[in-house]
């Protein structure tokens, strides 16, 4: 992940016309074999954006990992594609408010993260792909528990 972040000045491969509903459905399969307890329910529409397909394939797995950690063992993850959009929701803990505005920040970690598996990269790289296409990615508490997280490229490259 480090090195992921690290190549972000550096000349990035051709940009390509990408599925990003195609994307996301091959993250989730990915996902799925690792978190067999967790349920993916998946609203795919069609949607091309421009832009590294390895870069975005990395940044939605690094958001349903993201999901799949904070979930509960028999929980739930949403995935949806629109318009250059993707959104995970998950129906975890939730982020705390006082963490929101530094989850995409290189290296941080919530104290109740703490405890856990992770580096503190993930989101960060999310954040750097989604900038690199000329868009952006929000954080926020979902209604009803757990977190959402919008993608959102704009298919500039």
């Amino acid at each position: 992940e480090l090195i992921e972040l690290a190549r972000a000045g550096q000349a990035p491969a051709e940009p390509e016309d990408v599925r990003l509903d195609l994307v996301a459905e091959e993250a989730v399969e990915r996902v799925r074999r690792n978190r067999p307890g967790v349920t993916f329910v998946t609203d795919l529409e069609e949607s091309l954006v421009n832009g590294v397909p390895a870069t975005i394939e990395r940044a939605v797995g690094n958001l349903l990992d993201n999901a799949t950690k904070w979930s509960p063992a028999a929980g739930r993850v949403e995935i949806r594609v629109r318009s250059g959009e993707v959104t995970v929701r998950d129906h975890g803990p939730g982020i705390d408010e006082a963490d929101l505005p530094y989850v995409f920040d290189r290296f941080y970690r919530a104290s109740s993260a703490r405890g856990m598996p992770g580096s503190g990269l993930g989101l960060a790289i999310v954040r750097q792909v989604a900038e690199a296409h000329g868009g952006g990615v929000t954080a926020e508490r979902a209604e009803g528990g757990g977190t959402r997280i919008t993608l959102r490229l704009d298919g500039r490259g």
